[in-house]
């Protein structure tokens, strides 16, 4: 589906996700607290899981030309690994 997307939008799709992960670190960083990585980080952590869970979704074979599971992978990917990095970190804090 991202092959038949003009390069405009694409990129406008690409900035959007990016402003939209920004926000929701932002809220993430104060409900998790110290537990989680950060603004940035936790903005990353969700940029690269959406992607992710997009690619992931398009190689399972899942109809990516439906919006709605487009968005559903995109949030499963995004809060699916931000859980896991954060449930990661929070085992090696307990460790020490």
């Amino acid at each position: 589906m991202i092959g038949y997307v003009s390069p405009e939008v694409f990129y406008g799709l690409i900035i959007a996700c990016i402003i939209g992960c920004f926000f929701v670190g932002h809220a993430m960083d104060g409900v998790i607290g110290s537990s989680g990585f950060g603004v940035l980080g936790n903005m990353l952590i969700l940029t690269t899981g959406l992607f992710l869970g997009l690619l992931l979704a398009d190689k399972i074979g899942l109809r990516v030309s439906n919006v709605e599971v487009l968005a559903a992978a995109g949030l499963i990917g995004a809060f699916g690994s931000l859980l896991l990095l954060v449930l990661i970190k929070h085992l090696f804090m307990r460790v020490e």
